[in-house]
């Protein structure tokens, strides 16, 4: 009876260790068909030997893909304690993450290599792998060891799948579809095969054929939830909208409502500029996670572009307020500063704009607005100066950088400047009729009134060339032309041509007296 039972302990004891492994297998598999959500359940839920070292280096991978970066570092500090070679890939994670010389990166994958007398397919892929961060980085770095790994285990389509990844990442698309299409002739029905090929059609804009192949992922497995996404963005962008939201819907469902993934849903349509399903979904999202600052980055951005910015001001002091401790970008202190400065907080606007000039140095259209943002704050000699800053920088700067720097010298009083600003304007857009007149203008305030030479004539005459098809929106500066030219002739004793411009004034503003008692006077 005793016997029986230490039998009955010893069967028991194989079968929950065979579970284990099997466990740790469907991690692994869950690793390797990229659904990272329910890989990070599976290696969480791995409970006593089961949770081995090696496990939180797959971990590491799994939140590093997720984005979770702090995460991924713990784990892959556990894993670089063990002493085989996936603690040693575990220390060139590290070191990589610590942005640490190359040399190092590499001695640890030669110890790894060593350690598993380079004969493991899996610790090649792992150093393959490395490239990985979560995006392909140095693939040059890292493409030989995914080739060992697809040499060594030629039957793992996973690997092949990776090793055309990297060369997609060296931009050899070719060499990137020749071994998606390897697995495809191999395994026909290997879903993430297909995505890739899939996903290599639609960055080519070839969004029919990129269709075909994701709808055959979806159709061979549907719960991939990457070949959702992919076809929700397709989709969208061919106008299928409907289709799109039931991708985008099955995309988040498949990675249990996880937030993150909402978050980026809304954040693709804000960029594809659908402002109001953008906003409408975050709507529907922040109703059961109201702390999320991410949907009301959305919903700042979206109701901004929509000219709703009472809503774009509501929405972005919620995501000031909820947004504490994690990372600001350059554009979230750029909109705060459009949105503010939309609703009339001119102090605000520019205070948000300063700081996303200085997080973002190259950005030449938050210069641009921070410019602007001095400019309308009457700061001109500051708003000089940080055009002066837009027009050195690599984007070209365009003609409202030109206009309202012209616009600030001349406010600023330094007209020789505004002048020639207003003159590279008018090269720039040679039918701009507002250059002419700054132009006109900037050159009228370096003349002698007593003594008129005529030096802003052509420009007030290009002017009137190019402004008399508006004649009531243009009427004020038409007339300041017109007496401009007028009183140039009278200088010059052309009554003749003084009449003739009093005149085309009258046409403009038949009420005006001056113009009317200039005629007098040259008539008698």
């Amino acid at each position: 009876m005793k016997m029986k039972k230490i039998f009955a302990l010893l069967i028991s004891c194989a079968f929950v260790q065979l579970s284990q492994a099997q466990t740790m297998k469907d991690a692994i598999n869950e690793l390797q068909n990229e659904n990272y959500i329910k890989a990070k359940q599976g290696f969480l839920s791995l409970k006593g030997e089961e949770q081995t070292l090696e496990s939180f280096l797959y971990l590491g991978n799994v939140y590093l893909n997720l984005g979770a970066t702090d995460s991924a570092q713990y784990y892959y500090q556990k894993a670089e304690l063990a002493t085989d070679a996936y603690g040693s890939i575990a220390k060139a994670r590290l070191a990589i993450m610590a942005n640490k010389d190359s040399n190092e990166v590499k001695s640890h994958i030669e110890k790894a290599l060593t350690q598993s007398k380079r004969r493991s397919a899996d610790v090649f892929f792992q150093a393959a792998y490395l490239a990985f961060q979560p995006k392909p980085t140095n693939a040059q770095q890292f493409i030989g060891y995914a080739a060992e790994a697809n040499r060594l285990a030629p039957n793992n389509h996973y690997y092949a799948l990776v090793y055309g990844d990297l060369y997609l990442a060296l931009g050899i698309g070719g060499k990137a579809m020749g071994k998606y299409e390897d697995v495809v002739a191999a395994d026909p029905n290997n879903v993430l095969a297909n995505i890739r090929i899939g996903s290599l059609y639609y960055a080519s804009m070839n969004y029919p054929t990129a269709i075909e192949y994701l709808e055959k992922a979806n159709a061979l497995n549907p719960n991939f939830s990457i070949a959702h996404k992919e076809l929700g963005e397709l989709y969208l962008r061919t106008k299928q909208n409907d289709k799109a939201v039931v991708e985008f819907k099955k995309y988040i469902l498949l990675n249990d409502n996880d937030a993150r993934i909402k978050a980026n849903y809304s954040w693709f349509l804000y960029q594809l500029k659908e402002y109001q399903k953008a906003i409408d979904e975050s709507n529907v999202f922040k109703a059961s996670d109201s702390s999320n600052y991410a949907y009301y980055r959305v919903l700042a951005y979206s109701n901004f572009e929509l000219k709703n910015y009472k809503e774009a001001q509501a929405s972005m002091d919620k995501f000031w307020k909820y947004s504490a401790g994690s990372k600001i970008t350059a554009l979230d202190y750029g909109y705060s500063g459009k949105i503010a400065g939309a609703n009339n907080d001119t102090s605000s606007a520019i205070k948000y704009l300063k700081s996303a000039v200085a997080l973002d140095t190259n950005n030449a259209d938050l210069q641009s607005e921070y410019a602007k943002a001095l400019y309308n704050a009457k700061r001109y000699k500051e708003s000089i100066s940080e055009y002066k800053r837009r027009i050195g920088m690599k984007k070209s700067a365009g003609s409202f950088d030109y206009y309202y720097l012209g616009r600030a010298y001349f406010s600023n009083g330094e007209y020789v400047c505004a002048d020639t600003t207003f003159g590279d304007l008018t090269r720039m857009q040679p039918k701009y009729a507002d250059g002419y007149l700054w132009r006109a203008k900037s050159m009228v305030e370096q003349e002698d009134m007593k003594n008129l030479k005529g030096i802003a004539s052509a420009n007030y005459l290009k002017y009137i060339e190019l402004a008399s098809s508006d004649i009531v929106k243009n009427k004020s500066n038409l007339v300041s032309a017109y007496t401009y030219l007028a009183y140039v002739a009278l200088t010059q004793k052309d009554n003749a041509k003084a009449k003739e411009y009093f005149s085309k004034l009258l046409e403009v503003d038949p009420s005006n007296k001056n113009a009317q008692d200039e005629i007098k006077k040259l008539s008698k």
